[in-house]
């Protein structure tokens, strides 16, 4: 009986783990991306393109750090695998990651990495729980928290919140949070309100043809840095009749760093734009810019000195691409790329899709950019005359849907290196940059 009894027992427990679980549902999308990449001028995966043809002689004599070696063309093919899945629990409670298990910087060749549990193998990228509260949504854990709305300035970072959105209203939208950056209290036994924390608020107004956000921020580390910013934020589009949209994002820092605040922080980034949709045909200006660094030393003025124009902002090829180092600062510091996003930049371009047909689509990319300012990088080095023409890139681009959700692409990137790279020593030769790359996708 008393055997029976325990059997019993353990089929209910069973059962109704069964039962709880059977209430949960489980929804996963991701993406595979295989890539493969030639640059005719390069410092291998993590140092982008190196836009220079001199002589021994000549690097010598500048002084400036270039390479000891002639730059040579780099090959390489890459993968990443990610998944993104959402367990919910019930109406009212989900739980979200993004799971990584294969990172944006494994190279073929380097089989190590799929054995790894960090770096760029297998990890949890984010974690954060929702919970649809009486008060509004609720979410907790480590969340996307990028710059803001578009890819622009959004360097497609995680950061561990609560953050709680408004009630549903008919045009209105809002949201709060507190955001621990770096936490020290807890782990240095003689620091007392050291750590680095980060609070925001914003508010919409949502129309049919209108959708506009602005929100304020401030930032307080109390660790070495010193860190008391504010920052103010908008976001605008308009839709023109069914074809035309306008949009606009514009991110203002300003506060103090440092011992007794003695750097003083007065930065900005923004971007204006038009997208048109007739019919087969996609085209799109934009017109960005991101601060650069003033010959105050006692200012901060430089928007993103290590990020630039953000991780997720390509619209072209090499001067934007993640993998080329330029104004884009995922790979980390290059010789140009961080003089590039020290000096800051003003950047036009001209983007465009032709759909083919259902499986075929075209792209062209036409870009230019210019310094915001050289002058602060110039006597940060000790360098004098330094140009501020960034270039122009060509872009053509061609992609073919091969099967439902797996497409092969193919990119031809061409950058007319401009003066900037001279680095104000007119006997260095620049070399035009030019990159091929073809990418099969597959999304689920």
């Amino acid at each position: 009986m008393k055997k029976f009894l325990v059997a019993a027992a353990a089929f209910g427990l069973v059962a109704g783990v069964a039962a709880s679980a059977s209430a949960l549902e489980l929804k996963v999308d991701g993406k595979y991306v295989a890539d493969g990449f030639y640059i005719n001028s390069g410092a291998g995966i993590f140092g982008g393109v190196v836009p220079y043809d001199f002589e021994q002689s000549v690097r010598a004599a500048t002084g400036l750090g270039f390479p000891a070696l002639e730059p040579e063309n780099d090959d390489w093919y890459q993968h990443t695998f990610r998944i993104n899945p959402t367990l919910i629990v019930n109406d009212k409670v989900q739980v979200k990651s993004d799971i990584r298990l294969v990172d944006s910087n494994s190279v073929w060749g380097s089989q190590d990495d799929l054995q790894r549990f960090d770096g760029d193998g297998l990890r949890v990228n984010k974690l954060w729980l929702t919970y649809a509260s009486p008060i509004g949504k609720l979410e907790v854990g480590r969340r996307p928290a990028g710059a803001w709305m578009n890819a622009f300035i959004n360097n497609g970072t995680a950061a561990d919140r609560i953050m709680l959105w408004a009630p549903a209203m008919d045009n209105f939208k809002g949201y709060a949070f507190l955001q621990k950056s770096t936490e020290r209290d807890a782990y240095l036994a003689f620091e007392d309100d050291a750590d680095n924390d980060y609070y925001e608020i914003a508010g919409a107004y949502v129309a049919d043809n209108m959708n506009i956000w602005v929100g304020i921020g401030t930032q307080q580390d109390n660790g070495a840095a010193n860190i008391d910013m504010w920052r103010l934020k908008s976001y605008g589009d308009f839709a023109i009749g069914e074809s035309n949209k306008l949009y606009y994002e514009f991110d203002w820092k300003t506060g103090d760093k440092g011992m007794d605040g003695a750097v003083d922080i007065s930065s900005s980034a923004w971007i204006l734009g038009w997208m048109g949709n007739f019919g087969n045909i996609t085209p799109s200006v934009h017109l960005a810019y991101i601060s650069g660094q003033t010959t105050d030393m006692t200012e901060d003025a430089a928007y993103s000195a290590s990020k630039g124009t953000g991780a997720d902002f390509e619209p072209l090829y090499i001067l934007t691409g993640s993998k080329m180092n330029v104004l884009n600062g995922d790979m980390g510091a290059s010789l140009v790329g961080t003089a590039v996003r020290t000096s800051g930049a003003l950047a036009l371009l001209a983007l465009a899709d032709y759909k083919v047909s259902e499986d075929l689509t075209l792209h062209a990319g036409l870009g230019w950019g210019t310094a915001d300012d050289v002058d602060g990088y110039s006597q940060e080095m000790g360098l004098t005359n330094v140009d501020d023409d960034y270039g122009w890139e060509a872009d053509l681009g061609v992609a073919y849907k091969l099967y439902q959700n797996l497409t092969y692409s193919v990119h031809f990137g061409y950058w007319a290196v401009g003066d900037f790279a001279q680095l104000g020593d007119s006997s260095v030769e620049t070399e035009d940059v030019i990159l091929l790359s073809h990418h099969l996708s597959m999304k689920f």
